[in-house]
């Protein structure tokens, strides 16, 4: 059973204790509580909202005079933004990924990025989360579009813990940010963190035969369940979570390059533009002479009705599939198949 988010311990001084009190929380209702308790220390801060608040919201309840729910209307979301956030505000936004990432383009790039704006766009349902509204909800293509802006800074955190690290950073954070969250998916890693900083990517493990480089709660876990399943074939596996989209964290792509002989990226987003976009870029520009193997949504919309598990699966964003081609791609031969994994249902 869930405690109640607002007793219990601290979640700005105590945030692991106050994770585990609340086990059952997703990243996009992590990021609720967190800039509700953050707004306390911190009286610039205000929230502007596209119909997504309801009527039990924490920032709504606690700060009700920095708190505005706008309703279906992105684009002036974004204008009023800009405009509170030129009078000295620390201004959060919070709707859709597909709505405020492409409806409020235009919004984005001229309010937020070309003057640099200290506004904050955190969007739910990131990636194939919406699953089962169809592609008018999926957000496959907002890393790339919001990644070329220049200015922009864009990120995916992992689990709770990041989301919530991330949230704090955010308010010291000076500029535009896009923070793209998914939807209901509970996610926990057991790697320990001293603190999150933004453009500087986190090793989760090492190795040495393969280096996974990795975006986001789907990205990063589908990237961990891959390395435990190639362990038990003797495949030593580097995996990096490369939370911070843009700017990007080359020094770690070279070193993971110059550590492993085949690198591989997992993303929940379009393998075009996105992470995989990136890390060949790098790859490119320094001459490393290393393949790359993008696994992500390869650049095709899904009109599938399901769960977001079963899409994910769908698009080979799984760890037992992951591990498979990876283990196909190796210069050496390792086709046997895995077995299935008895603790999976």
């Amino acid at each position: 059973m869930t405690a109640n988010p607002m007793t219990g311990p601290d979640l700005a001084s105590d945030p692991q204790g106050w994770l585990n009190e609340n086990p059952g929380l997703s990243n996009r209702q992590i990021f609720r509580h967190a800039l509700t308790r953050f707004a306390e220390d911190e009286s610039r801060v205000v929230l502007l909202e596209a119909d997504l608040a309801g009527g039990g919201d924490p920032f709504a309840a606690r700060h009700p005079e920095r708190f505005r729910n706008v309703g279906v209307c992105e684009a002036t979301m974004l204008d009023m933004a800009c405009a509170m956030a030129h009078l000295g505000n620390i201004v959060f936004t919070h709707t859709f990924a597909p709505f405020g990432a492409m409806r409020a383009c235009e919004q984005i790039r001229l309010g937020m990025a070309y003057p640099r704006a200290n506004v904050r766009l955190v969007c739910d349902y990131g990636g194939l989360s919406g699953a089962f509204f169809g592609p008018t909800h999926h957000a496959i293509e907002d890393l790339a579009i919001l990644r070329a802006m220049p200015g922009m800074t864009v990120l995916s955190p992992a689990d709770g813990l990041e989301t919530l690290l991330a949230t704090r950073a955010l308010i010291d954070f000076d500029g535009p940010v896009y923070m793209r969250l998914g939807r209901n998916r509970v996610s926990r890693l057991e790697a320990p963190r001293d603190g999150f900083e933004i453009g500087r990517a986190r090793c989760l493990q090492e190795g040495t035969d393969v280096g996974i480089i990795a975006h986001g709660e789907v990205g990063v876990g589908v990237a961990l369940e891959a390395a435990r399943l190639l362990e038990t074939r003797g495949i030593s596996t580097r995996v990096v979570n490369m939370h911070t989209l843009k700017p990007l964290d080359e020094a770690t792509i070279l070193e993971t390059a110059e550590r492993t002989g085949l690198l591989v990226t997992v993303e929940e987003h379009n393998v075009l533009g996105g992470l995989g976009g990136a890390v060949c870029e790098a790859v490119c520009e320094h001459g490393l002479g290393r393949r790359v193997v993008r696994i992500g949504i390869q650049d095709r919309y899904d009109a599938t009705a399901g769960s977001h598990e079963f899409l994910l699966l769908g698009h080979g964003l799984d760890g037992g599939l992951v591990a498979q081609r990876i283990m196909e791609c190796l210069p050496r031969p390792r086709l046997v198949a895995l077995a299935p994994d008895p603790g999976r249902s």
